[in-house]
């Protein structure tokens, strides 16, 4: 594999954008240039993309709250599917992670998405019921 592990640079912004409409991340209630935004002031750090050459091919955001580790936006450009790209960036977030001290890691995905959860499943993440509920405290 080519493809290079990084920390987040803002030059990368337009194409991490991109890259999560391609992969149908973003959502109408989440303006991902505002989640990019917000996460450079919290751990950023744990912001990595996936470079090939000048091209962002895949990314992750991980946060860790003392409690358990949780890792957001993930995505491999379609090109670069099946190359291994996606499993790198969660074991190099896993990594980063179990050096802060974190003892759990979680994730979410839609009830829609049987790829991610495939891949998910694949890498040695195990699906549990639970009830997800969330409120929105700054409306994009």
């Amino acid at each position: 594999m080519s493809v290079r592990i990084r920390a987040f640079d803002e030059a990368d912004t337009a194409q991490i954008v991109a890259l999560w409409h391609a992969a149908g991340l973003t959502r109408p209630w989440n303006d991902p240039h505002r989640d990019i935004e917000r996460k450079l002031r919290v751990q950023r750090e744990l912001f990595l993309v996936a470079a090939d050459g000048p091209d962002i091919v895949g990314t992750v955001m991980g946060g860790y709250d003392g409690h358990r580790g949780w890792l957001y936006y993930l995505a491999t450009a379609e090109t670069h599917r099946g190359q291994g790209v996606g499993a790198a960036l969660v074991a190099e977030v896993e990594r980063m992670l179990l050096a802060m001290g974190c003892p759990k890691v979680q994730l979410m995905v839609r009830p829609d998405n049987a790829g991610a959860r495939g891949f998910y499943e694949a890498i040695g993440y195990e699906s549990f019921d639970t009830w997800a509920t969330g409120k929105r405290l700054i409306a994009d």
